[in-house]
């Protein structure tokens, strides 16, 4: 049974993320890359195009490898990442790719000071710039669980708060592969991952379930 506190929205993901506003922090649970990609690169891509400044954090994978999938995905990364001001005032130096660990520096005994400051100085940096506010889309809590870093990542989670104070918007991703139930009854799924998955959920305002049949979103 869903709680009171869960709201489903009926509206596509594409279309949740294109209107998202600042000061929300939600999460991704996916059971393939490609879906965690299709939400993921919809968030930035909209950003982008929306005069949002973007960051991407990756955890193990490599930034070269992550800027050809943005390319691949329709996002033309060499424009966005480019840091000199262009001529006609266009968007160059609104997307950053930076491995996670730049920000929490040891994942062992994360540096939530630097976490909290470096976030600060991003969303400062591109206020400064005219931008709407920073939408940071991180793929960092795979690395953290398959290592037993439970207590870690919550502390991540939870430093940036609910609804982040910053003008900042957070997409982090969760892979909870169970693909037989997930195409054949997400609703059912959501339940399961409700109850065992629930301490990373409260960490969030919004939850998206991808799966290749069905996405579901509830707000909390």
């Amino acid at each position: 049974m869903l709680t009171e506190s869960r709201h489903r929205i009926d509206i596509s993901p594409v279309d949740f993320l294109h209107n998202l506003k600042a000061g929300e922090h939600g999460c991704v649970f996916f059971g393939s890359k490609e879906e965690m990609e299709n939400i993921h690169f919809s968030f930035v891509k909209s950003g982008l195009e929306n005069n949002w400044g973007v960051v991407y954090l990756a955890a193990t994978e490599p930034i070269d490898k992550v800027r050809i999938s943005m390319q691949t995905f329709g996002i033309n990364t060499r424009k966005y990442e480019k840091e000199e001001e262009h001529s006609d005032g266009g968007d160059g130096g609104s997307l950053i790719i930076l491995k996670g660990e730049e920000l929490y520096k040891n994942p062992n005994n994360p540096d939530i000071e630097n976490w909290i400051g470096a976030t600060k100085s991003i969303s400062d940096r591109f206020s400064s710039k005219g931008k709407k506010g920073v939408r940071v889309a991180a793929d960092l809590s795979s690395h953290f669980i398959s290592h037993g870093l439970i207590e870690q990542w919550h502390k991540l989670e939870h430093a940036l708060g609910k609804k982040p104070s910053l003008p900042i918007s957070i997409l982090c991703a969760y892979d909870y592969r169970s693909q037989k139930t997930w195409d054949t009854d997400v609703l059912k799924h959501y339940v399961k991952i409700n109850n065992e998955a629930k301490e990373f959920i409260d960490a969030h305002s919004f939850v998206i379930y991808a799966s290749k049949q069905k996405n579901i979103i509830f707000t909390i």
